[in-house]
């Protein structure tokens, strides 16, 4: 059956022209909708592909260095590695601008001038950050007691600085839902890092290895940035564009203080107060659970920002919808995740890195119900957020999750074990949750019942298996962590079904067209 063009255009969410459909399959009087319909599914799948595939290397090369790392280092050197990793973790993070998202918001023709000035403060921060590294070098050594091996701290400063000449179109591009590009950098940056330092324990057999394979991933990130922009790489300072890309990241300093914190502080501390095996350790266990997490940000966070940015404005209700369709899934996803860990991890993690790399029960709990309320308090608060430009708020949310460190100084100083890390990490995740709904309760207002229905049957779920699995009720063998896992997914599939056709309905109007 022949469609119009309007139904056309109102398909795809796309002008064109008055001659061809959005799918330039054919004239618009002799496109079957059936086959407009699969060429605009073909281009969805396609773009979730790239994005899924981009998640996918992210994930699976900081899981497969540390695999390498962990069987070919000691101890003492692994937790060296993870002393830098750290170090330069927090310098990229507390200094993370989100710059290429302030190219977002620019008009089709502003883009330019928007990206030139983006590339600008990316130098600018890169040259900046990279000083401030290389100076810090020396105290940093001391936290860790490795005073004599203070040049590979000094050595992460030139890494900071060649990231800031990074092209941002292929990122920038994730606004248009174009993840290929990106895609392309990862895996062409990714592979050369891991071949590096397969090159590097060959012949080193120490923490250098790891250094000489973030220069060459570096190198070849910057490098294919640039092969694969379809844009000349410009840089504008002192520009209007400039002057707002600035007022746009400058508070998401205090943002970045308060992930990096929370993402590397804990190391610092235990690197100093239980050593660097110690580190070593918990650098593996908690890799194992946060590369795989990552993954999952990696894929939502694009998708959700953009879904809410697009819907941003409209009368329909559909902006409403997919803000009460995302607070009810994310917590779900984000319980399903934590009962994998507190499920799985000492069943994986023992088995691919080792038999020393694994936590007690008590401790493997925690450390799950704390990702829990991590990731649950991630999305849709931060896409939000950003969207709507209130960058502070967002700050002031991710600072608070610095709290975990003074909760995991105190325990550590009274048990001086792993437990007293988890449970420091979770107090600090409490913290945080509390703090980012009482920063969002104006614009989450629409949602905060689906979000609290979700944390509810996410949390009640979760802490249940806990419990059950430390009555011996619930065996802890890998069929029936398994069997857990999948009882869990069908529980919160079944629910889902009860709320998700009808926000979809409301959210995607253009879903419900037809011929």
């Amino acid at each position: 059956m022949a469609i119009s063009q309007a139904r056309h255009r109102s398909i795809d969410g796309r002008r064109c022209g008055a001659q061809w459909c959005p799918c330039a399959l054919a004239p618009a009087p002799f496109c079957s909708f059936d086959a407009c319909r699969r060429t605009i599914l073909r281009r969805y799948v396609n773009k979730a592909s790239a994005l899924m595939a981009t998640g996918v290397v992210e994930t699976a090369a900081p899981f497969a260095r540390m695999l390498a790392l962990s069987r070919i280092l000691s101890l003492t050197e692994l937790g060296f590695v993870s002393a830098l990793s750290a170090t330069i973790g927090a310098f990229e993070q507390v200094t993370d601008f989100a710059i290429y998202r302030s190219v977002y918001s620019a008009a089709p023709e502003e883009y330019d001038d928007a990206l030139a000035a983006a590339h600008a403060l990316a130098l600018l921060r890169g040259l900046i950050v990279g000083v401030m590294a290389t100076l810090a070098a020396p105290m940093i050594a001391r936290a860790f007691d490795v005073n004599d091996d203070l040049q590979s701290f000094a050595l992460l400063g030139p890494i900071i600085l060649m990231r800031g000449f990074e092209h941002l179109a292929p990122r920038a591009a994730e606004r248009e839902y174009r993840y290929d590009a990106q895609l392309k950098v990862s895996l062409v940056s990714n592979c050369i890092g891991l071949v590096a330092l397969g090159f590097g324990l060959f012949f080193t057999r120490s923490h250098v290895a790891f250094l000489f394979s973030l220069y060459a991933q570096t190198v070849a990130q910057v490098a294919a940035s640039h092969l694969v922009a379809e844009r000349k790489y410009r840089i504008a300072f002192f520009t209007p564009h400039f002057a707002r890309a600035i007022r746009f990241g400058y508070p998401l300093i205090f943002n970045g203080f308060g992930l990096a914190l929370s993402n590397h502080g804990d190391r610092f501390l235990i690197g100093s107060l239980l050593g660097l095996p110690s580190l070593g350790i918990y650098a593996v266990v908690t890799l194992a659970t946060l590369v795989p997490l990552s993954l999952i940000s990696r894929v939502v966070a694009p998708v959700v920002i953009a879904q809410l940015y697009n819907a941003a404005g409209k009368d329909d209700g559909s902006y409403y919808a997919r803000l009460r369709l995302s607070s009810r899934l994310l917590p779900l996803i984000s319980a399903f995740y934590a009962l994998g860990v507190v499920c799985l991890l000492n069943i994986v993690a023992p088995l691919v890195f080792g038999a020393k790399f694994a936590l007690s029960p008590g401790a493997t709990a925690l450390l799950s119900i704390a990702i829990f309320l991590r990731q649950a308090r991630g999305d849709p608060f931060a896409a939000m957020l950003l969207h709507s430009g209130r960058t502070k708020r967002l700050a002031v949310a991710n600072v608070s999750s610095a709290s975990a460190l003074a909760f995991e100084f105190v325990l550590l100083t009274l048990f001086h074990n792993f437990e007293a890390v988890m449970a420091g990490r979770l107090l600090g995740e409490i913290v945080a949750t509390v703090v980012t709904l009482a920063v969002t309760r104006e614009l989450f207002k629409p949602a905060r019942i689906d979000y609290a229905k979700a944390i509810a049957v996410g949390l009640a779920t979760l802490v249940s298996v806990i419990g059950l699995r430390a009555a011996g009720i619930i065996g802890v063998s890998l069929v029936s962590s398994l069997a857990t896992v999948f009882l869990a997914q069908v529980i919160f599939f079944s629910w889902g079904m009860y709320f998700v056709p009808a926000l979809v309905k409301t959210g995607f109007p253009t879903l419900r067209q037809r011929a």
